[in-house]
Formats: C-alpha cells, sequence, structure tokens
C-alpha cells in the first residue's frame, strides 16, 4: 500500500511539473512574441519617419500642390455621352476619307479597263516597267530625276489625250470628263508641262531606264519612297514577262493619277495599291523590295484584305485522300495544297478539313461533325495535323463527299457559320472506281447548287481527269492538275477567281468596304515560326561554337590567325537577330479594300482589289487620352469581337509576332474580378460583348475587373464604366474609372502663359511629353519635343497644348533642384538621391538627376526617363493614382524585380499622386517621385533594426532567431537582412510565412489569367517513312483490304531512302566535330575519339520549339487594407507546434509593412503548408486550347459584307465552254 501511494505522489508530481514547464514555455513564448511586435511596430516607425521625410523634401510635394491648386475652379464632370460620340465622329471622318479614296482607285480601274485599248502596243513582250524586285540603282539623283520625269511627262500625255472622249459608263465618277480633267490639273498648271496631242512622243521603252528608280527617305512611309510615280510588284512564282502581266501592267499605269490625287488631298495616306489575280500588283508610292525571305514571297493574293474583299464570306471543308499510295512527292503536294488553301481563309470564313480513304475523319479529333471559324489559332492548329495522318487502305470519295454534304447542309439550316458561300474542295490522286454520281444530282444539283466543288488531282492519267473535272464542272467549280510544287499556287487560286463570278455579275450595286482585321504589313502569317526557328538556330550555333572554343582552352592550343573565326565577338549570322531587336516595332495597321469590277460584257470575273493601308496609328491619334485620363482609356472591337487596339492587347514576345496577336478576345482583356474558373466568363461580360459586337446602343455598361500591371507582377481592381459607339464595321468604345474617371480638369478655361514664360519653360532639356499624343497635327519634328517647340513657335493652339504649357509654366522651378537648399543637398549625400521626377496628366514628365554627386551615370538610352516619358499611361502612375485615391498621405515605394541588394546601382522608387478636389469632385493631376539608392536605406535599417526600447537589446533583425523582411502592398520583399532577396516574392522564400499570412487575412491572394500567352511546345512529330510504311504493310497483310497495291517501285525506294535518314543525322554531326579537330590542327587524331566526341555534341542539341498559344494563371497578392496592425497570431505552443510564426505592422505614410518571422522554435521552421506561386503556370483543359476556345468560348458574331454566292448568269458558263472550270486541253 506505501508503494502505491509513492508510485501516485511521484505521478502526480511529473505531471504538476509539467504542467508548470508548459505554462512556463507558453508565458515565456508570449512574452517573446509581445517583446518582438512591441519592437517592430518602434522599428516601423522610426523606418516610416525617414522614408516620408526623404520623399516629402526631395519631390516637394507641397510645392506642386501648391502649383495646381488653381485647378481646382476649373474641375467640371466629363460628359461620357459627348465624349463618346466626339471621338466616333472623328474616326469614322477619318474612315471614310480612307473609304473615298480606295473608291476612287476601284472607279478609275474599272474606267480605264473599260476603255483600254486591246491592240498590244509593245509587241513581242518588249513592254518594259519598274518592278519593286529588280531595280539595280535607288540613288536620288539630279540625272535619275530627269529621267523619270521624262517618263511621267511622256505617260501623262498620252493618258490625257486618249481620254477626253471617252464617258459611256454607268455609276462611275470618272466618266464625267470634268472629273478626269481634275486628274491633269496638277500638271497643267505647270509651266513646260502643256501636252500637243497632235504631236504625242513616242513611247519608248529601254530596258536600262526601268532598272534605276530614284528613291528618297520618308519618314511618313519608315523607308526610301518616290511619290512621283507607282511601282509593280509580281507575286513570286508569276513569270515577269507574261503577256497577261505585261498588257495589265500597261493599261493600269494611269492609275498614278489617282494615287498622286489622293495623297495631294490626304496626306496621312499611307501605302496605295490594286492587285490584280493575274499576279501584279500596282504599288504606290514606289519603294525597293527588301531582300528578306518573308518579303520577297509576299503574295497579296492570300491577304485578309484581297480575300475578303475577292469573295464573300465562305464554309470550305476540304476532303484529302489518305490512300495508301499518297506517299512521297504525292503526299508532300497534298500537303501544300492544304497549306495554300488555309492561306487564303480569314476571320469570316469557316473551315474543317477531313481525310478519306475507306473511311473518312476529321483531321483534328475535336472538329467532328462541324466547320469552326477560320482563325489563326484554328489554322494553326490544323497545319500542325497536316503532316502527322496516316495514310491507309483505298479511297472512297463518295465517303468523303457525303460526309462533307451533310456537315454544310447542317450549317445551311442553323446559319451558324459564314452563311454565304459554301464549298468542297477534293484533294484525289484519282477515281479509278466506280463512284456514286447520283450524291451530286441530289444533294447539290437539285437544290440549286448551294455547294461548290473544286477537284485538285495530284496524278497525271488522263481518265481520271476526266472524272474530277466532271464532278468540277457540274457542281460550278473548277479543276486543276497538280504535279509540281510551282503550280499549287496558281492553280489553287482559280478558286477564288470563280467565287468572285458572283460579285461581278452584280457590279451594278453598291460595294461594301471592306475593312480587314488587324495585321502587320507584309507579315506572313507563319512569320513567327519562322522567325523562332531562326533565333532557335542561332541559340544552336552558339552553343556548338562555345564548345569548340571550350576544347581549344582546354586543350592549350593557339589559333595562329587574330581574324580566325573563333576569335570574332560577332558573326555575321547575328546581324539579323540584333536588327529584329533593334527594329522591333512592327507595323500594325488594317486595310480598307474594294472588288474592282470587269465592266465588258462576258467579262465575270473580278478585275481585283483595291486597297489602301491604315496605320492603327491613325486611330490612336483621333483618341483624346487626355480627356480619359489616367487609367482611362479606348479600345476598337472587330466584327467578330477581336481587338483591333487596346492598352493590354500584348502583341509580341521576344522581339517576335505573337502567332495569333490578330485573334484575341475582347473577353480575354477584360477580365472580371470574380472566382470563376478559366474561360468560364461571367454572363455580364459576355453581354457586354454581346452588345458592342452587334454595335447595340447602350448609355452604358459597369463591370468590376481585375487587371495586372508592371509586366503581370502586380495586380489592381477597378469598377469600370463602358460607352460604345459604330464606326464602320468596327465598335469603339470609351472606359472610365467609377472612382475619378468622371472629373476632370476644363482645359477651355485655363489661361495660355506668355509668349516669354513658354519660351523659357521650352528652353530647358529636362522634360518629355507622351510620344503618342498629338499637340499639334501639322508640325514636324525629329522628336515629340521638337513637334512642341514647332507648334509653339507656329503659335497653334490646342486645349492639349495649352494644357501641357500650362504645366510647364506651373512648374518651372522643378528646373531650380540643386544647389538651393542645403537641406535638400544633404539628403541627396545621405540617401545618395539619384533622381527626382514629375508627371503631369498633360503628358508632360520633368526630371532632375543628381548623378555627379553620387558618381552613379546611367546609359542614355537606359535612362529613366527614356524608359518612363508616357505619363498617365506608366504603371507606377496608374498605380499610384489608384492607390493614393483612398490614402494620400502614403508614398509608393518599389525596388526592380530579382535584383541584388549587393550591387551599388540598384535603385528604390517612391512615387505618389497628386488630387485637386473641388467638393464631390476630384482629379488627379499629377504624380511626383524620386529614387534613391537601395545600399543607402539598408544601412540605415540596419542602425534601425539593431536598437531597441531596453538598455540591453535581447533580440533584433541581427538575431539568430528573427529574420527581417521590409515588404510591399503586393507581397514582393523591398529589403531584407540576404541581400539576394530583394525584388523577390516573399511565397518563393518563406512558403510558409505567406500561407499564414494569408489565412490571417493580411495579404488577400487572387488567381489571375492571362489569355495572351505564350508557351514554347514541342511539335506533333510524324514517324518517319519508312516506319509508316512497314506499318501499313503489316496492316493490309493482316486485313487484306480491298485496296490499290502501293505501286512496286515507289516503296521500297522510299524504304531505301527513309532508312538512311537517321544515318544523316549522325553524319552531320560527326562532320561538326571532324571541322573541329581540322581547325585546331589535329587531324591524325580524328578517329581515336569520334566516338565521344559524337556523344558529346548529340547531348548539346538543343530541343527544337513552337511558339504556341496557351492560357497561363498565377497567384497575385494585395494587402488587405481593413487589417489592423500590429498584428500576431499566438497559440499556447508545444513541441510540435508554432506558437508565434511572425510578427507584421504597416510602415507609417507607405505601402510597406515590416515582417519579422520567429526561426527561434524548431516548430516554427519547414511546416507543412499551401503553396501560392506567383510563377505563371499554363492552364491545362481535357482538350486542346483552340478546341477548347471553338467549342466552349464561341461567342456572338457579324456579318457585315454583302453575300454573292451564286447568279444565274453563271450556269451557262460550263456548258458553253470548260475552260471556265479548268479545261486546258483539246
Amino acid at each position: 500500500m506505501k508503494l502505491i501511494l509513492l508510485l501516485l505522489f511521484v505521478l502526480c508530481t511529473l505531471i504538476f511539473k509539467s504542467e508548470s514547464n508548459v505554462r512556463l514555455k507558453t508565458n515565456e513564448d508570449w512574452r517573446a512574441m509581445e517583446r518582438a511586435k512591441s519592437m517592430v511596430s518602434m522599428w516601423a516607425k522610426k523606418i516610416g519617419a525617414k522614408l516620408q521625410q526623404l520623399s516629402k523634401k526631395m519631390t516637394r510635394e507641397d510645392e506642386v500642390e501648391k502649383s495646381f491648386v488653381i485647378l481646382e475652379d476649373k474641375l467640371v464632370q466629363e460628359d461620357a455621352a459627348d465624349l463618346i460620340h466626339d471621338v466616333a465622329y472623328d474616326i469614322e471622318t477619318m474612315m471614310k476619307q480612307k473609304e473615298e479614296a480606295v473608291h476612287n482607285i476601284a472607279d478609275y480601274m474599272e474606267f480605264i479597263h473599260y476603255h483600254r485599248n486591246d491592240t498590244p502596243l509593245f509587241e513581242n513582250g518588249t513592254y518594259e516597267y519598274f518592278n519593286a524586285d529588280n531595280l539595280t540603282s535607288t540613288d536620288y539623283t539630279p540625272e535619275a530625276l530627269d529621267d523619270l520625269h521624262s517618263i511621267i511627262l511622256n505617260n501623262e500625255c498620252h493618258w490625257k489625250c486618249e481620254q477626253p472622249s471617252k464617258s459611256d459608263l454607268t455609276n462611275n465618277k470618272f466618266a464625267n470628263p470634268k472629273r478626269r480633267l481634275k486628274l491633269f490639273a496638277p500638271r497643267d498648271n505647270e509651266e513646260g508641262r502643256e501636252c500637243n496631242c497632235k504631236h504625242l512622243p513616242e513611247k519608248e521603252r529601254p530596258r536600262r531606264t526601268y532598272e534605276s528608280l530614284p528613291l528618297k527617305d520618308d519618314s511618313r512611309f519608315g523607308t526610301k519612297v518616290n511619290l512621283d510615280i507607282s511601282i509593280a510588284k509580281l507575286a513570286l512564282n508569276v513569270y515577269e514577262r507574261e503577256q497577261d502581266v505585261l498588257e495589265g501592267l500597261r493599261w493600269s499605269e494611269a492609275l498614278d493619277l489617282v494615287f498622286k490625287e489622293n495623297y495631294k488631298n490626304d496626306h496621312t495616306l499611307t501605302w496605295q495599291y490594286f492587285a490584280s489575280p493575274k499576279g501584279f500588283m500596282r504599288h504606290y508610292p514606289a519603294v525597293q523590295w527588301e531582300d528578306e525571305n518573308y518579303k520577297k514571297t509576299y503574295d497579296f493574293r492570300t491577304r485578309t484584305w484581297y480575300t475578303e474583299a475577292f469573295t464573300s464570306p465562305k464554309d470550305i471543308i476540304i476532303l484529302v485522300d489518305r490512300s495508301g499510295s499518297i506517299i512521297g512527292t504525292r503526299r508532300a503536294l497534298s500537303d501544300q495544297i492544304v497549306n495554300q488553301i488555309l492561306d487564303t481563309l480569314n476571320d469570316n470564313d469557316f473551315v474543317n478539313i477531313y481525310t478519306f480513304a475507306n473511311f473518312t475523319e476529321p483531321l483534328v479529333k475535336c472538329f467532328n461533325d462541324t466547320l469552326f471559324q477560320a482563325n489563326e489559332e484554328n489554322l494553326r492548329l490544323l497545319r500542325q495535323a497536316i503532316p502527322v495522318y496516316e495514310e491507309m487502305f483505298a479511297a472512297d470519295l463518295t465517303i468523303g463527299i457525303s460526309k462533307a454534304f451533310d456537315i454544310l447542309e447542317n450549317f445551311r439550316r442553323t446559319q451558324t457559320s459564314a452563311n454565304c458561300n459554301q464549298a468542297i474542295m477534293v484533294i484525289h490522286e484519282g477515281l479509278d472506281y466506280d463512284y456514286d454520281k447520283e450524291i451530286y444530282a441530289n444533294r447539290n444539283w437539285k437544290k440549286n447548287f448551294p455547294v461548290r466543288i473544286f477537284t485538285y488531282q495530284l496524278g497525271q492519267d488522263t481518265t481520271d481527269a476526266r472524272e474530277l473535272e466532271w464532278i468540277a464542272c457540274s457542281n460550278m467549280g473548277y479543276w486543276g492538275n497538280i504535279t509540281d510544287m510551282g503550280d499549287i499556287r496558281e492553280k489553287m487560286l482559280q478558286y477564288l477567281n470563280v467565287m468572285s463570278r458572283p460579285i461581278n455579275l452584280k457590279a451594278d450595286k453598291n460595294r461594301t468596304f471592306i475593312w480587314s482585321y488587324l495585321h502587320v504589313d507584309l507579315a506572313d502569317r507563319r512569320l513567327s515560326n519562322w522567325l523562332w526557328k531562326k533565333f532557335e538556330g542561332i541559340r544552336q550555333r552558339d552553343v556548338f561554337l562555345d564548345y569548340i572554343k571550350r576544347g581549344i582552352f582546354r586543350q592549350n592550343l593557339m589559333l595562329t590567325s587574330e581574324k580566325h573565326m573563333l576569335l570574332k565577338e560577332e558573326y555575321t549570322y547575328q546581324t539579323y537577330l540584333s536588327y529584329q531587336r533593334d527594329n522591333s516595332a512592327y507595323d500594325y495597321m488594317t486595310t480598307v479594300s474594294l472588288p474592282v469590277f470587269a465592266r465588258r460584257p462576258h467579262e465575270y470575273q473580278l478585275l481585283g482589289v483595291a486597297g489602301i493601308d491604315v496605320p492603327l496609328s491613325l486611330f490612336k491619334q483621333l483618341i483624346p487620352y487626355e480627356r480619359l485620363g489616367v487609367n482611362g482609356y479606348a479600345f476598337i472591337v472587330t466584327n467578330n469581337g477581336y481587338i483591333l487596339t487596346h492598352p493590354d492587347h500584348h502583341t509580341e514576345f521576344q522581339y517576335i509576332l505573337k502567332p495569333t496577336f490578330n485573334r484575341v478576345d475582347i473577353l480575354e482583356v477584360e477580365i472580371l474580378n470574380d472566382d470563376k474558373e478559366p474561360r468560364m466568363f461571367g454572363d455580364s461580360v459576355v453581354k457586354f460583348r454581346k452588345k458592342l459586337v452587334n454595335q447595340e446602343s447602350s448609355v452604358n455598361v459597369t463591370l468590376k475587373v481585375k487587371y495586372a500591371l508592371n509586366d503581370n507582377k502586380r495586380l489592381m481592381f477597378a469598377h469600370r464604366h463602358y460607352y460604345f459607339a459604330a464606326i464602320g464595321p468596327f465598335t469603339l468604345c470609351v472606359v472610365l474609372p467609377h472612382k475619378y474617371g468622371f472629373d476632370i480638369v476644363n482645359k477651355t478655361l485655363l489661361e495660355r502663359p506668355s509668349v516669354k514664360s513658354s519660351a523659357s519653360s521650352l528652353a530647358s532639356s529636362y522634360w518629355k511629353v507622351h510620344p503618342d499624343w498629338i499637340y499639334c497635327k501639322k508640325c514636324v519634328g525629329d522628336t515629340p519635343e521638337d513637334k512642341v517647340r514647332s507648334a509653339f513657335s507656329l503659335n497653334e493652339n490646342s486645349s492639349l497644348l495649352t494644357s501641357l504649357l500650362y504645366d510647364m509654366e506651373a512648374t518651372k522651378w522643378f528646373d531650380e533642384y540643386g544647389g538651393s537648399d542645403p537641406v535638400e543637398e544633404q539628403f541627396v549625400i545621405d540617401y545618395q538621391v539619384h533622381k527626382v521626377f514629375l508627371a503631369t496628366y498633360s503628358g508632360l514628365t520633368r526630371w532632375r538627376n543628381f548623378e555627379d554627386i553620387n558618381n552613379i551615370r546611367e546609359e542614355d538610352e537606359d535612362s529613366f526617363e527614356k524608359r518612363n516619358n508616357r505619363a498617365i499611361d506608366e504603371d507606377w502612375y496608374r498605380r499610384a493614382v489608384e492607390l493614393n485615391f483612398g490614402d494620400e498621405s502614403m508614398f509608393i515605394y518599389s525596388v526592380p524585380w530579382e535584383t541584388s541588394g549587393y550591387e551599388n546601382n540598384t535603385m528604390i522608387t517612391s512615387t505618389k499622386a497628386i488630387f485637386v478636389e473641388n467638393g464631390d469632385l476630384k482629379s488627379p493631376v499629377a504624380v511626383v517621385g524620386l529614387q534613391f539608392n537601395h545600399r543607402e536605406m539598408y544601412e540605415w535599417y540596419n542602425d534601425i533594426t539593431t536598437q531597441c526600447k531596453e538598455t540591453r537589446c535581447k533580440i533584433t533583425c541581427k538575431h539568430k532567431d528573427l529574420n527581417c523582411y521590409i515588404l510591399d502592398n503586393n507581397a514582393y520583399i523591398v529589403l531584407s537582412d540576404e541581400p539576394e532577396y530583394i525584388g523577390r516574392y516573399i511565397g518563393d522564400i518563406r512558403p510558409d510565412i505567406l500561407s499564414d499570412l494569408i489565412d490571417d487575412k493580411i495579404f488577400i491572394p487572387t488567381r489571375m489569367f492571362d489569355y495572351q500567352a505564350i508557351c514554347q511546345k514541342i511539335p506533333p512529330k510524324k514517324e518517319p517513312e519508312a516506319v509508316r510504311i512497314r506499318k501499313r504493310k503489316e496492316k493490309m497483310a493482316a486485313k487484306k483490304p480491298k485496296a490499290r497495291a502501293v505501286k512496286s517501285s515507289a516503296a521500297p525506294t522510299v524504304v531505301k531512302i527513309m532508312n538512311h535518314f537517321w544515318a544523316l543525322k549522325d553524319w552531320l554531326v560527326t562532320t561538326f566535330y571532324l571541322l573541329f579537330n581540322v581547325v585546331t590542327g589535329q587531324e591524325d587524331e580524328i578517329y581515336n575519339s569520334t566516338k565521344e566526341e559524337y556523344i558529346n555534341f548529340a547531348k548539346l542539341i538543343i530541343e527544337k520549339t513552337v511558339p504556341t498559344p496557351c492560357d497561363q494563371e498565377r497567384w497575385l497578392f494585395n494587402l488587405n487594407t481593413s487589417a489592423k496592425f500590429p498584428f500576431s497570431q499566438f497559440v499556447e505552443g508545444t513541441k510540435f507546434q508554432c506558437s508565434w510564426p511572425y510578427v507584421i505592422d504597416k510602415i507609417p505614410n507607405t505601402n510597406l509593412l515590416f515582417l519579422a518571422t520567429n526561426d527561434g522554435e524548431e516548430a516554427c521552421k519547414g511546416r507543412f503548408t499551401n503553396i501560392y506561386s506567383n510563377e505563371p503556370k499554363e492552364v491545362i483543359y481535357n482538350t486542346s486550347l483552340p478546341c477548347y476556345i471553338a467549342t466552349m468560348n464561341n461567342y456572338t458574331r457579324r456579318m457585315y459584307m454583302d453575300c454573292h454566292n451564286r447568279n444565274k448568269k453563271e450556269d451557262h458558263l460550263n456548258q458553253e465552254s470548260r475552260y471556265y472550270c479548268g479545261h486546258t486541253w483539246c
């Protein structure tokens, strides 16, 4: 019994002691947390005070406010309805001017073609002309000018004397002689340029005269041009001496008169042209075509502005023969034909591709039993799948035709596609088998030919040709026999000529102006892939050369020549890369075009297309950005809901055009602030899109959205108002932020500063203006600042210019920085202040540097003011206004991303917005800022965080148990005990702490989507032909289908070639290694280690990728503005639980937080936590992205073009002569 009592006593003692220890530990942890909280609050206040003192003094915030206080009485509310009306009117007026100009080209082309002389003036093809590809000299010399003016004078005299009596052409403005005489007015007014119609000069055409053309640099066109004449550009595979081409160029010469008249009437016009289906284009002004490959191969007949004007919208199904004999050359021809057809399609067309043998299936499996929009994203998916499908079995065209008829009939009934032309394109080896002819009668003839059928024969058998020709001719189509790559383009394009007939046969009807979707001047659709391959090739070469160099150095070899290729720092192949980086500004534009009618009797197809390029810059110049204000903007969408221009439209990556830059839907940019999954767009924004596309009248649409700044690293939220109006086929939308977007300064109430005062302000060098804003429409100058000075000297007057001059006058004291205030001078030294700057709502940016004091210099081209001259459009300006609107006492601090605190030139940037108020009106008018050295802040941060309230500091940021960070309001590290963490996301360093901060609602996480991202993906690979042939033979042997056998001579040959294909790769790598040994003089050792070196080189081969559009998501974070500080979450700790992981406090008057983490407890380190990565991650759907978009995001479209798909006058053509459907033999 005593023993039991003793045991109980010991047990109770142990329990009591354990509980006492827990209480002691808990009390100790609590005191440690409270001590840390107290210290953090003290440090935060001291740091805040220093930052506030520095920023207020150096930015002269109070003085800036005084400079703009007079604007309080000039605040008014913007009338958004008037704003959208004014902007829409200005843009539509500009568009109508361009339409009138292109109408002139089309009408005059019809007139001169109608009255052309059919008798060749130059026998045996002796006609000569200026060819953009064949110029040997472009020197702008007096002799060259004299020769050119002689040619022009000669031509114009002939044109003037031959035309006056001709006037019989209805619905054509140039049938009026008075209108035609206006074309010659400029020359008639010049002395010595009169024409004697009785003694016209001979039209001599010596070839040498047309090989040189004087060209002169013109900034309006960005290249050398000649404004006195047009030039011919021929498609690559069109013979330049073809008689039809020569005659077309001859009678179209007189078009120069209209080109020059158009340009005289409107100097904002850029390229004007007439494009003929025969393969020539007359282009004004004259220019020499560049030698770059993708520009040399430019064929206007596949460009959207041409195809949309030349044909009505179309539904197309391509049927591709996949039978076992379509191998080698025939497979290559087939693939290329499909690619060429796809090149002619555009956003208003619909398409699908089916392969057929003794069965049929879609080329892309998710596109089954449907048609989908022929936008660039979908076309890319098709192109990638073309080389991958496998040939098998025998062909049965009837199966494919039946499937195509079913799909087209369904879409005629539902009217959910192009709802106009329908066509089937058959690519087939031949019809040497029985097929069902009745299907054409039952499915097409009896229904009045809703579908045209075009057939492309890959073989040369005449019996097959007759059958395929019959199918085409009896179904209002065209037949082509293609046996050579050079034949494909011209024969394929015949289908456009056929589809143009109904348009031409309705020449008495008014034409609809066609405005193309967004494109880049001369850029091919596959430019992105082409450039990417070029860049990857450069990268691969650099890898190999670097390996060779290191091999030479390892073996201590000497290169005997100082000019040896391995000693070069740059190679010729890098020239293109440098050029692309330095000239990455692509010419974005839309094109307005019109079909040109052939008006003579028995002319059935269009003459061609007249077009004028309209740069997007012309649209942007008419948008009054200063009225929209900061975080206000305007955008334009097409009839398909795709963006023409939008400030958040990102068209390039790594200096390369994104592959689908012109297929960005407005839903992919205006992203609702909701918690929906990717591409599950909310009803409110979908309804908004529908109103936009359908151009519905609406007073106002409001949306709550989220958007990213700073390269998608910061997230902002906004409540926006949307106002929109129709501008031709496009829709213009103006967007204003709810909080401050309607309160503006009435610029008409501003007094223009005196001439003397303005002249003094303009004389300064430390200012810039927004490069995209138009302060003076007629002023010229090398820089925007020069244009402002020119406007001032010319006494130009505009509200924006007045506002700018007012801001310059109000802030002229900014030039007085340095030397006048000893306190400022001391701050510059103590904090190593590098720069102060000021930007205003009128687009003005001022700055002052303190480089001389701190011995810190930056390259002029990379200077802050060069990179940040867009005032209210800069991210730091937009962010400051948004954050300061609710807290005007706060300065906003930031550091460069992922920089190093060890670098002495890392700068901290501080900004703050300045507002003016009058009652309920409050408008941002400026943002002030400064940059100071990060290293200096680190020094005094260390001084502060080693201080404490007690005599002996038990814990500071230097203590091993405490780690300290200064975070900004988006969870990025501005300062840390570890300098390498600067600019990094706290979740990368301490994911456990970030998780705590989120759980405690200090930071609010938001998932943000980027629907314009690019992923570098490995393209689908086709099996080697030898492997596919072997597999096909095995299947045929197993199933013994009734199929046409593979020709015995072809397959073995291909097998032999493909068996050596992989050996070819080995040979190339080995040869590269042998070259290395020859270069280094080790010929005798060549064969000793070939295998080892081959392995080494093989490892260096980079994985080839394709830039592919994708969706990405990332987590971004914002400070919870309702959180209470200082904050720390305490729990009664155990051995296995962290009692207090962190303490955090707000640094007063900043966007910064002071975070101290508890690393003294083992349980506080290495805890399991949710991972919130802010690195972009691809969103993976259950199908490919184009398939997902086509099926899940297939939203409203609006057709604005006329539909011309049939004309009764066509019916007799193929009956009278099969020439009209492709017959070319007797």
